[in-house]
This record gives structure tokens, C-alpha cells and sequence, in this order.
């Protein structure tokens, strides 16, 4: 028997030790291990999942088994973007992420990104943040001289950076190579659509070179951190430009434990 009940924002999952039950808990993205009780903690669009996997479930009153995660359209963000192409075509992009990509925390295991990007939507809010602190940098030309163009790039790396994070099929821990799955995955999209069904403005960015500065950035943008970590081998590319260098860092400060963003206040 499953049994799950609703804590917080969370569903809390829990059952007799099984193998087979255990490996079929592995594949829900965005679960974590409560070794203190022996229980399960993962977001409350799970319960689809579940009642996929199993049939002996006892599922509390107060767990919403019709629940959808509320997609956030990233307006505020996007708005941000000035040429109006690159803006149109971000939408288009945003729209064929995973839904698992509004639905899981930023990080996992839990381990390496801050309080406020953990739950449900954490990966959303760690993707505002990231680009929050670009358009806070923006405003100070000590620390760079972009153009409007490279700002803009810069702004749609960021947004579509972890775009595929967990993978194609949405696995339950983070893809090291997600930075090349998230481009291999929107080139993807874009070459199974017909022509006649996409706006002008995806056309023309996905065949110029502004594309190609996009997929630099965001496959650049672990930086350091770009190999396997069990042969240590290499198996992404680190940054090399202003821009892809950029980008890194405005991840990277996004994923700091000891940074908080305050959504509340206006940039």
C-alpha cells in the first residue's frame, strides 16, 4: 500500500520497504528522500504520476488528485527582452518546455541552490532570479557594456538555460549534459513543425546567427562545473566570450545559497 497525504505545498508519500516500489519512486521528477522517517516528499502534480505507477494507493481527502501545476508565463521576464522577434520567439520556446520544468525545485537533491527555489516551481523561481540579477548588472556599466542585442541574448540564454533540465523524459535527478539536451531538444521542436504552422519571427531567429550566440550561452553555462563526475571527463563546454561568461555568472549567483531574491521589489 502507497500512502499519501498532503504537508505544506508537498505531497508526502510513504510505504512498506520494496525494491521494485522504490525503483518505480526514482522516475517521479522532483521527489526527495526523507531519511528521518523513511517517507517521500514531491511536488503535488505527483499524484498523476502515482496513480500511473500504482494501484494500491491510499490517497488522503485533503490531496487534489485532479491538481495542475499553474504555468507562469514568464511575462514579467519576457517583457524584458526589446527586440521584438527575439521576444516572440522566447514565447514560442517557453512553450515547448517539459511541464515538469514548472513543476520541480531548482535543485534535486536539494543541495546546491537556496531555500526559495526548493517546492514546487523552485526551478521557475531560480530561472527569475537568474534573470533578475542580469537586468540588475545591466543597469551598471562598470561591470559590462553590452548592447541592446547582447542584453537581449543574454536574457533568452537565461530563460531557456534549464529549460530541459531532468532530461527529455523528465527523470528524477538533474541531466549533466542538460545545458546540450535543452538545444538538441528546441532544435528538435522546431524541425518537427511545419513551416507553415510557425511564426515568422521563430523562422527567423532559429536560421540566423542569433541562435547560434543563444545555444553558445546556454550550453556554456555551468562553466566550471563541466564535467562528469564519476570518469571526470569533459563533456561541456566552457565559456569563452563576454556574454557566455556572463550568463554563467548570473546562474551561478541565482544558485547561491547565500543569496536571497526579493520578487516583491520592482528592478
Amino acid at each position: 500500500m502507497i500512502n499519501i497525504k498532503k504537508v505544506n505545498d508537498k505531497l508526502n508519500v510513504w510505504f512498506e520497504y520494496d525494491t521494485d516500489t522504490v525503483n518505480k519512486i526514482k522516475t517521479i521528477p522532483g521527489r526527495k528522500y526523507n531519511p528521518s522517517n523513511k517517507s517521500w516528499n514531491m511536488p503535488l502534480q505527483a499524484i498523476h504520476k502515482l496513480k500511473e505507477l500504482f494501484n494500491d494507493l491510499d490517497i488522503s481527502e485533503d490531496v487534489d488528485q485532479e491538481y495542475v501545476t499553474p504555468k507562469y508565463d514568464f511575462k514579467t521576464e519576457v517583457d524584458t527582452i526589446g527586440y521584438k522577434p527575439l521576444k516572440l520567439f522566447t514565447k514560442w520556446c517557453l512553450e515547448q518546455l517539459p511541464d515538469y520544468f514548472y513543476e520541480v525545485a531548482a535543485s534535486s537533491s536539494g543541495k546546491y541552490h537556496p531555500a526559495y527555489t526548493q517546492g514546487e516551481g523552485g526551478l521557475v523561481r531560480h530561472t527569475q532570479a537568474a534573470v533578475r540579477i542580469a537586468n540588475e548588472l545591466f543597469k551598471n556599466e562598470t561591470v559590462q557594456k553590452f548592447d541592446d542585442l547582447e542584453k537581449d541574448i543574454i536574457r533568452v540564454s537565461l530563460l531557456l538555460h534549464d529549460g530541459v533540465k531532468h532530461g527529455v523524459d523528465g527523470s528524477a535527478h538533474t541531466v549533466a549534459t542538460h545545458p546540450l539536451v535543452v538545444v538538441e531538444y528546441l532544435e528538435d521542436r522546431y524541425f518537427e513543425v511545419s513551416e507553415e504552422s510557425l511564426p515568422d519571427e521563430v523562422i527567423e531567429i532559429m536560421e540566423v546567427d542569433i541562435w547560434y550566440q543563444i545555444t553558445e550561452c546556454i550550453k556554456s553555462h555551468m562553466g566550471q562545473w563541466n564535467t562528469d563526475y564519476k570518469s571526470d571527463e569533459e563533456i561541456l563546454p566552457k565559456p569563452e566570450t563576454d556574454m557566455q561568461r556572463f550568463v554563467h555568472l548570473c546562474d551561478y549567483l541565482a544558485s547561491r545559497k547565500m543569496l536571497e531574491v526579493n520578487f516583491d521589489v520592482e528592478g
